[in-house]
């Protein structure tokens, strides 16, 4: 998964989810923790839309403020935990 599709489907949640359809100029540089988007429990359900719709197990030491600044903080959190998985080339032996 690339960075843009993470602040994409991430955005499209805020969109959705949290600002009830406006998007208020949410942006991936948006303030979204400093502006009050973003609480303990609308955490969990964000964390819960990235395991389920993006495949990405979040570890609790990783919920820290700075990785949930922005959304473009939140894409790179979820793009260092995306598991991948090798694909065979020519080279790879059997």
């Amino acid at each position: 998964m690339q960075r843009i599709e993470v602040i994409e489907r991430v955005q499209k949640y805020f969109v959705h989810q949290v600002l009830d359809g406006r998007s208020a100029g949410l942006d991936e540089t948006t303030p979204i923790l400093e502006w009050g988007l973003i609480n303990s429990i609308e955490i969990v359900r964000l964390l819960n839309f990235i395991h389920k719709e993006l495949n990405v197990e979040i570890p609790a030491y990783q919920i820290t403020n700075d990785n949930f600044m922005n959304i473009g903080t939140i894409a790179d959190m979820v793009l260092r935990n995306q598991i991948t998985i090798p694909t065979l080339g020519p080279d790879t032996i059997h």
